[in-house]
């Protein structure tokens, strides 16, 4: 169940330069995404772990308070047990929606925005946008979260001549994060009246360093990156967007 971990008592060796403590988190890490624990369920003692990873309670200790930090555990101090979280199901569909899915299952959404400048579109991106390769986009990143904790990390590039207003709406978001943010009521503002997605392709690959923290995972799990085209009633391109989930935590539910 899980992987090895290498035995602290073994001069602390550290496999591939990775901490114990660490090891222990993503060997339980995985056990939580193949579903070894199930939503719900309780971890073994912590003496129990120790012994499994041939470790002390200590570093056990160490592992879990991370793991609670990433959202893959809940710590229940009154019983002393540590259960899964439950995965958060998303739909992507032509008009389904990030808050509306979390509102669905009862969580409250909410968005940051991380960061936005005006560049240069590549041709990958005036591709998608049906632009020409240079012409200035608006590209902003923002993080979404349910019941406060990190979901996805988000880069959209949005054609500045095709949509102005956009970066003045935007920064009326602030740098908090808000329950009051939808990409609907972001377009309404600036007179897009409706919208969808027209393409949606998934991939998984290993996250960056700045989306592990920014989505408090493990470098060394996998995100699952969606890319997706969305536009107006006239089929004209709005946003290309590549949103990072963290795969262990989200699946994602096609609508056709």
């Amino acid at each position: 169940m899980g992987k090895a971990v290498v035995k602290e008592n073994s001069s602390r060796v550290e496999r591939a330069g990775i901490t114990i403590w660490r090891q222990v988190s993503d060997a339980l890490t995985e056990d939580i995404a193949s579903g070894t624990f199930a939503a719900g369920e309780r971890l073994p003692s912590s003496e129990s772990l120790a012994a499994r990873f041939g470790v002390n309670r200590h570093t056990v200790l160490k592992a879990i308070a991370q793991l609670e930090a990433e959202g893959y555990l809940r710590i229940e101090r009154a019983r002393g047990a540590y259960a899964v979280v439950n995965p958060i199901e998303l739909r992507l569909g032509a008009r389904s929606w990030f808050e509306q899915n979390l509102r669905d299952g009862n969580r409250t959404p909410s968005r940051k925005l991380i960061a936005m400048e005006k560049v240069r579109a590549s041709l990958e991106i005036a591709t998608a946008l049906q632009i020409k390769p240079g012409s200035p986009v608006l590209f902003v990143t923002l993080l979404g979260e349910a019941d406060g904790f990190p979901v996805n990390y988000n880069y959209n590039y949005f054609p500045t001549k095709r949509m102005p207003g956009l970066e003045e709406a935007f920064e009326s978001i602030g740098k908090e994060p808000t329950e009051d943010f939808s990409f609907g009521k972001i377009f309404k503002s600036i007179g897009v009246k409706d919208f969808r997605r027209k393409t949606i392709r998934i991939r998984a690959r290993p996250p960056s360093r700045e989306e592990a923290t920014h989505l408090k995972m493990p470098i060394s799990a996998y995100i699952l990156l969606t890319e997706v085209v969305q536009v107006d009633s006239k089929d004209t391109p709005l946003v290309y967007a590549e949103t990072c989930y963290s795969a262990g935590r989200v699946s994602l539910l096609v609508d056709i």
